[in-house]
Order: C-alpha cells, then sequence, then structure tokens
C-alpha cells in the first residue's frame, strides 16, 4: 500500500512473509545453507570428543586421537569460569550520579540482575555452557525474555470453619474450587477464631487452589544449529535479518497462540507438516547427530512411512522467531519488529528495543561476526600429534604382532593367523625355511622431539601453557623465586586475561544490561530476595532507567585490588601530605566521604551501610561547617607557631644580648684588674727605687710592661714547634 507521499510504503503480510524467506535463505547457521559452518562445528566435536569419525578416520590400525583440544577447550572452561562465575555475582552497576544513593540504586541493579540469572535460573549452568560453546565452536548465543509463569497446589480439607476459610480466601493467589458444602454440627475442628459454642456451621470436603507466581526473566542457550544470521552481518545489532529456528508441536502452537490458531483449517494445519520449503517440516542436524554421536546416542529421525507419523497434536512444526527492521506502519520509518512465524502464518508481532540475544567469540576476525574457537587453534596440532602418536602404537603392534612370510606347500595359513596355545601346526616339510617375520621399520629418532615442537607451538598459540596452569614442575625448582614465578604465570596468562576481558566487555555485559532493562519493563512488584544472608526486598521500578555496566572480573588496570590501592595511596598519603604542607584547601569538602565511598564499593560492599550521603544538603552544611572548623583551628595552630617562633627568635637574641653583655662585663673587670695590676706594678717599683734611694744603691733598671704581658702569653700559649 503506497500512501499520498508516493514514496512510504507499508510491509503487507505477505511481503513480511517474503522477507523473512529471504532472510532465512541468505542467512548462516544451518547447515543446509551454511554446510562448510557446520562442518567445522563437527570437526570441532570430534576432536573435543576424540573420536575417530569424518577427518579423524584412521587409515591405518590405530583409532587413537590426540587430546590437544580437549585440554585446552577444558582448562579455558574452568578458568573463565572460575574468573566470572565462582562467587554467584556477574553484574556490577554503577550509577551516573557519584553519590550514595547513586551507588545505592546501583547495588540493588546489580543484586537484582545477579538474583534474576544465578537464582531465578541456573545461572552457573547456563553460562558455563554459554562459554564452552563459544570455545569450541566459534560463537555461542543465550537469549533472555520475560515469562509468565504460575505454579499452582491443591489443598484439601475435609472440615473447616467459615472463619478459617474466609482467612485462607484473604490471602493473595488463593481460589475456591467447586461449590461450598456444609453442616450443623459440632466441630471436631480446634480453631482458636471460632465462636465458643457447642454447635456451629462446618464446611466439609473443601478443596482451594494456591497460585504462586513464578514470572521471571528466562534465559536460554541457542543451539548453534538454530541460530541464524544474515551473511553480511558483523554484529547482531547490525544484522539485517537475525532469527532462532525451532520444533514445537501442534499441540504446543494450539495453547500458546489459541486466538491465532482457532480458525485454521486442517488444510491449513497439513501444509505445516508437509511443506518442504523453508519452514516445512522437521530436518536432520548434521550438529544434533554429532553431539548424539559421540556420548553414545542414536539419532533417527524416523522412517518416512505413514505407519511411523506421531500422533496429530504430537506431529512437530518448524516455527521462525525473528528480528527484522520493517515499516508496518507506513510512516517511511523501519522499526525493530519480533515476529514468530510458522508456515505462512504470523504468531505474534511486537515492536521491540533490542533484539535480546548475546554472543560470545573466543578470536573475533574484524568485521565479521563470525570468530574462531580455541579447537580451530588447536586443529593443526590435534592432526599432527594424531598422526604421529598413531605411528607410535601401530609400530607397536607391528612389533607384536609381526607379519611373517609363509610358503603355502609347507605351512598352513589358517593355524598362523589363529594361533592357539599348545597347538599343533602340521607341516610338510622344514618349517623354518618356510615362515620368517617381516619386522617393522624403526621409528625415526625424530618424532619424539617433533611432538615436543608440536606440544611447544600449541601453548603458544592457545596460551595455555604449563606454565599458565601450575603444572610446569621446572618453576619450583630451588633459585626460582616468588616473584620469577609469578612474572612467568602473568605473562603466560595474558591470552587468558584477554578472552575474558573480550567476553565480559561483549557478551557478558550485554546479557547482563539486557537481562537488567527486562525486569524493569516487565516486574512491576518487588522481588524477595537472600544477598549476603539478608533478606530483602527491591522494586524494580524504583531503579534508574541509565546505568553503566561492568562485569565483576578482578583483572587489568581497574580491576578492584588495584583501585583499593589507588584509594589507598591518596587517603593515605595525598590527602595528609596537603594538609601538613598547609595546602589543605584545594580539597574538597566531600573528598574524604567519596574517597571512603569508592574504597567500600571497590570491595564489594554497600556504602550506604557505613557512610551518609554526602550530597545532601545537610551534610554539604555540616561538611561546611567542619572545613571551616578545621581552617580555624589549622589558622589558630599556625599563629601560635607563629608566635612560638617569634618567641624563640625573640629569646635568641635576648641570649645573644645577654652573652654580649656579660662578655663586656668580663672585659670590663679584666680591665680593671689590668689597670690594678699595672697601678700595683708601678706602685712596687716606686718604692724598689725609694728604697735603693735610702740605701745609697744604684736604682734597678724598671722592665717594660708590655714586654711583660708579651711574656706571659708566650707561656700560656707556646709558639709550635718549628715556627
Amino acid at each position: 500500500m503506497i500512501n499520498m507521499d508516493g514514496y512510504k510504503q507499508k510491509v503487507s503480510d505477505e511481503q513480511l512473509i517474503n522477507l523473512v524467506e529471504s532472510g532465512v535463505q541468505n542467512s548462516v547457521g544451518d547447515w543446509l545453507n551454511s554446510s562448510d559452518l557446520a562442518r567445522e562445528r563437527l570437526k570441532s566435536t570430534y576432536e573435543y570428543a576424540g573420536v575417530a569419525e569424518s577427518h579423524l578416520k584412521p587409515q591405518g590400525v590405530s583409532s587413537i586421537v590426540d587430546t590437544s583440544t580437549t585440554e585446552v577447550i577444558e582448562a579455558y572452561t574452568a578458568i573463565l569460569s572460575e574468573l566470572f562465575l565462582n562467587n554467584g555475582k556477574l553484574a556490577k552497576f554503577e550509577p551516573m550520579d557519584d553519590s550514595p544513593a547513586g551507588w545505592n540504586k546501583a547495588h540493588q541493579a546489580s543484586m537484582l540482575t545477579n538474583h534474576a540469572i544465578f537464582k531465578q535460573n541456573k545461572g552457573w549452568e547456563l553460562l558455563q555452557t554459554w562459554i564452552k560453546s563459544a570455545l569450541l565452536w566459534k560463537n555461542s548465543i543465550i537469549r533472555w525474555d520475560y515469562i509468565e509463569d504460575y505454579q499452582y497446589k491443591i489443598e484439601e480439607y475435609d472440615e473447616i470453619t467459615p472463619e478459617r476459610l474466609d482467612l485462607l480466601l484473604s490471602e493473595d493467589g488463593v481460589e475456591l474450587i467447586g461449590e461450598l458444602k456444609y453442616d450443623n454440627k459440632i466441630s471436631t475442628v480446634v480453631d482458636p477464631l471460632a465462636d465458643p459454642i457447642d454447635a456451629q456451621l462446618i464446611y466439609t470436603d473443601v478443596r482451594i487452589r494456591r497460585k504462586k507466581d513464578k514470572s521471571r526473566v528466562r534465559i536460554e542457550n541457542i543451539p548453534p544449529e538454530a541460530f541464524r544470521i544474515s551473511r553480511d552481518a558483523k554484529s547482531i545489532d547490525e544484522a539485517v535479518f537475525v532469527g532462532i529456528q525451532v520444533e514445537m508441536t501442534r499441540s504446543e502452537i494450539r495453547k500458546q497462540w489459541p486466538d491465532i490458531v482457532k480458525g485454521w483449517s486442517e488444510d491449513d494445519w497439513n501444509e505445516l507438516g508437509t511443506d518442504d520449503g523453508w519452514m516445512g517440516s522437521t530436518r536432520y542436524s548434521q550438529d544434533i547427530a554429532a553431539r548424539k554421536f559421540v556420548t553414545g546416542q542414536e539419532y533417527w529421525q524416523g522412517s518416512a512411512s505413514e505407519d511411523h507419523f506421531p500422533l496429530e497434536a504430537n506431529r512437530p512444526v518448524t516455527i521462525t522467531e525473528c528480528w527484522m527492521h520493517v515499516d508496518r506502519d507506513g510512516d517511511g520509518i523501519a522499526e525493530l519488529k519480533h515476529f514468530i512465524i510458522v508456515g505462512s502464518n504470523i504468531l505474534d508481532e511486537s515492536d521491540v528495543d533490542m533484539v535480546p540475544l548475546a554472543c560470545l567469540s573466543p578470536i573475533d576476525i574484524p568485521f565479521e561476526f563470525y570468530g574462531l574457537s580455541m579447537a580451530d587453534f588447536t586443529r593443526s596440532s590435534t592432526l599432527a600429534s594424531t598422526a604421529i602418536l598413531r605411528g607410535f602404537v601401530e609400530n607397536t603392534y607391528l612389533t607384536n604382532y609381526a607379519p611373517k612370510l609363509a610358503d603355502p606347500n609347507v605351512v598352513d595359513f589358517s593355524a598362523l593367523q589363529n594361533m592357539k596355545p599348545k597347538q599343533i601346526i602340521p607341516t610338510n616339510g622344514n618349517p623354518q625355511a618356510a615362515v620368517s617375520p617381516l619386522p617393522p621399520e624403526a621409528i625415526s629418532t625424530g618424532t619424539v622431539p617433533l611432538l615436543e615442537h608440536l606440544q611447544l607451538l600449541k601453548e603458544q598459540a592457545t596460551g595455555m601453557s604449563k606454565a599458565a596452569q601450575g603444572l610446569q614442575d621446572e618453576l619450583y625448582v630451588s633459585g626460582n623465586s616468588e616473584a620469577k614465578l609469578s612474572a612467568i604465570q602473568s605473562a603466560s596468562q595474558k591470552r587468558i586475561q584477554h578472552i575474558a576481558r573480550r567476553f565480559a566487555e561483549t557478551g557478558l555485559k550485554r546479557l547482563c544490561k539486557g537481562v537488567y532493562q527486562t525486569m524493569r519493563e516487565c516486574v512491576n512488584t518487588k522481588i524477595k530476595m537472600r544477598y549476603e544472608g539478608v533478606y530483602l526486598e527491591v522494586d524494580p521500578q524504583e531503579l534508574p532507567h541509565e546505568m553503566e555496566c561492568t562485569i565483576f572480573l578482578d583483572l587489568g588496570e581497574n580491576s578492584n585490588a588495584n583501585q583499593i590501592q589507588k584509594l589507598t595511596k591518596v587517603g593515605s598519603e595525598i590527602l595528609p601530605a596537603l594538609n601538613e604542607q598547609g595546602a589543605g584547601m584545594v580539597v574538597k569538602p566531600q573528598a574524604p566521604a567519596i574517597l571512603a565511598t569508592k574504597l567500600v564499593e571497590a570491595m564489594g560492599l554497600d556504602s550506604n551501610d557505613f557512610l551518609e550521603d554526602y550530597t545532601t544538603d545537610e551534610f554539604k552544611e555540616k561538611a561546611a561547617k567542619s572545613v571551616e572548623e578545621q581552617t580555624k583551628s589549622s589558622m589558630e595552630r599556625q599563629q601560635m607557631e607563629t608566635a612560638k617562633l617569634k618567641s624563640d627568635a625573640a629569646l635568641a637574641e635576648a641570649n645573644v644580648s645577654f652573652t654580649n653583655a656579660q662578655s663586656k662585663n668580663t672585659m670590663d673587670d679584666n680591665a680593671k684588674q689590668l689597670a690594678v695590676a699595672i697601678d700595683r706594678h708601678f706602685q712596687e717599683w716606686a718604692d724598689l727605687e725609694i728604697k735603693a734611694a735610702k740605701e745609697g744603691m744604684e736604682k734597678p733598671v724598671r722592665p717594660d710592661f708590655n714586654q711583660i704581658i708579651q711574656m706571659a702569653k708566650t707561656i700560656i700559649n707556646p709558639p709550635n714547634e718549628g715556627q
């Protein structure tokens, strides 16, 4: 239908069916349209199981298969399962605002999503299968959707009082089944709610039904043969066509879509089971056949004769569920739609925001949806090692059971081929010349070194070395320090960490965000859960629409361990150093609270259990007052320190003045003593001169006082020898 604009075309039902048919035919996934991809998966399956089939079929006696693929797949599965699934916590949401209230909502979203994955679904089993499928078969797909599911329980009561029945019927999800029968008699039921009378109305043979809501987000793995995606797709979101083909019985279709199929005729139903086209009857799948074969089961589709057809209600029908961008309302814009189609009939159609599928791929090929598996990386090693091991086994077999050359005219061939203990072999002549062994050729001396070299190549290609698995004995010999051992193991695990990071940032993150958004849109009641030993309730409708999501993976620069180390360094070194240097004004008032909040959250705990919300006005006022008081206290402390410094300087100056004064006084005292000594010197010499005059003697020669002082100095401080 073309509207008035002339270029906007509404897609009709017939056109939609043709689009889906074209999408399926031009997609990859099923073996009929992508045989090469299916054969690659078959190779991986046989290599992983060690089954000598397909490209591993033996050409000689031995059917041994090298276990390189099994070792690598199992080792990667164990390590990645330990990294992601060991504690039942996969999703970790982060708020858009950095506040305790935001962190609390993010914490609730994380609990809600992890509860949906690990409690409402068999999370460990589903995710382990998802991871292992990707490692083995290139890409693996998981889906999620909301299902309404209810569990019913019937309770029967031979006798019950009206009060007790009313109390039961007042509970949620409880309803009465059938008609009430009553009788007036003395009750044999001890009921504290009943009136204390001898005879009363009693209901008999009462049946009630309890309805328990089991609605949830369902998570399931999609087998590789059921997934379809357009050939030119680079990702699920960019694909023109994404689909899943599954089998359902006619009975299941009637139960799930009763309003759609109630008007179908017998011819309409028969068309679904006899059509040989793209949405026809049940198909044979090589992937299923290979999985059945390696586990010792038989995969049989049954005979085509009429006698082996199942009953009408149990006949399987192929259902195509797909997501495409189509214009169904004629507005000229193609919206993302979800369709469920069987034959040429549309069973369901709805608008969706995203394709509820997530993909894991261990080794990506740029600009391609399908990547490589770890089985692809080990295939060359598996084939080469298998050929060499078979050579070993066959050489040993031929050595123990060497072929013989025999003359048919002398020895009985049948007796030589089926020898028994104490058997008598008839001969016609001398057997020594008639029978001679044919020894096998010796194994090349380079065979064992070649096996070791192939082992090294496998470790380099996959990153799953003995050091990474802790199996290299040479690492633990004397002389290898703990730091050296850790460095070797860390270097060996780089490839593992890269694949783990790729899984976390692609499929696992998409799964967690998809599960959370589905619960936000579909769950209208509070969900009760048990988290770390505490029972609590979370209302999905009260949580934010948008939040950042990360995966619990303690790897890389932003791991919890590194975050805790960084935050501890900020709190123990940087902030105290700023305060000690008088630069505390540059620190925000909320800095200690923010630091403590991030530190607690990095430990995986709820910061609201320990800290207040630092984004509220009340907290900001307290923080401002605290900062003001701290600043005032710091200023007073600085003033006191300045005054103390001034006092110390003044005291030092006073000490200098006092010392100078003491020195001056000492000099004055010394001058006075020297003056007294000089005066006494002159007085004594004057007395000597007077006495000499009286006695008529010659006056003695008076020595120079300066010479006396110089002599005294010489005696006190004698000159150094040699000067």
